[in-house]
């Protein structure tokens, strides 16, 4: 009994300096679970964990322990994919729906991510909106958040807006449209702006480019303001 329980203590602080270790090899996103892909690794990894912990015999502990690790090892495989192919990001982790838009609920969205209205009412009024009719957009994030652009009239009060007087134009600026990402072009997004790629590629050579390959992220909203960075400087420009 007492070789059990010795056994047990030792599995235990044993697996905690070990789970620890992966976690911080793994990287800070694993903490917060951004994504779906987070969440699933950090839940597996508990759960391998755990295996290790209730090992009855040394064999059973390291049989665990070996498939914590080689599990560590994939999901940094695949965050390292994440990085260098968008289309595997957008698989692994999903892409933001907007769910309303200037004012108007797309019900189709709602369907698509599972968000009935009541949900939705509950997750504006944490934002402190009681009413989707304020909102310009609203934006489901991968991470289950909301993000929330309110109406020109609902915003609130900026330094420029005590100097230069609010905007209150009916267009707003709404949010900018990720068009090209890691140098890749997003064909769909680039269409719904209706705007085609020799706009892109005026906009590019603004900034100094030759091709869109060079470009780390370039985005437009309604009002025409885009932003864009390059792969070789740190800086954000403004054409």
């Amino acid at each position: 009994m007492i070789l059990l329980w010795g056994l047990l203590s030792i599995s235990t602080i044993v697996t905690f300096l070990v789970l620890l270790i992966l976690v911080r090899f793994i990287g800070s996103t694993q903490l917060t679970q951004l994504t779906f892909f987070n969440w699933v690794a950090g839940a597996a990894m508990g759960n391998l964990a755990a295996n290790m912990i209730a090992a009855r015999t040394i064999q059973d502990w390291f049989f665990s322990c070996y498939t914590l690790i080689l599990f560590a090892i994939v999901s940094v495989l695949a965050a390292i994919l994440a990085l260098k192919y968008r289309l595997f990001r957008r698989i692994a982790n999903g892409e933001p729906i907007v769910l309303i838009r200037k004012g108007i609920m797309f019900r189709k969205n709602l369907r698509k991510t599972k968000v009935n209205l009541d949900v939705l009412m509950m997750l504006l009024r944490e934002k402190g909106y009681f009413s989707y009719s304020d909102i310009e957009y609203a934006i489901l994030e991968p991470t289950g958040n909301l993000s929330i652009l309110p109406k020109q009239e609902y915003q609130s009060v900026s330094k420029i807006d005590l100097v230069e007087g609010p905007d209150l134009s009916p267009e707003g600026q709404g949010p900018f449209v990720e068009i090209i990402v890691d140098g890749e072009i997003d064909h769909d997004k680039l269409k719904s702006t209706k705007h085609d790629e020799a706009w892109i590629q005026e906009q590019i050579n603004k900034i100094g480019a030759n091709s869109f390959e060079d470009v780390l992220y370039l985005a437009v909203n309604s009002q025409g303001e885009v932003i864009a960075d390059l792969h070789r400087r740190g800086n954000i420009s403004t054409p």
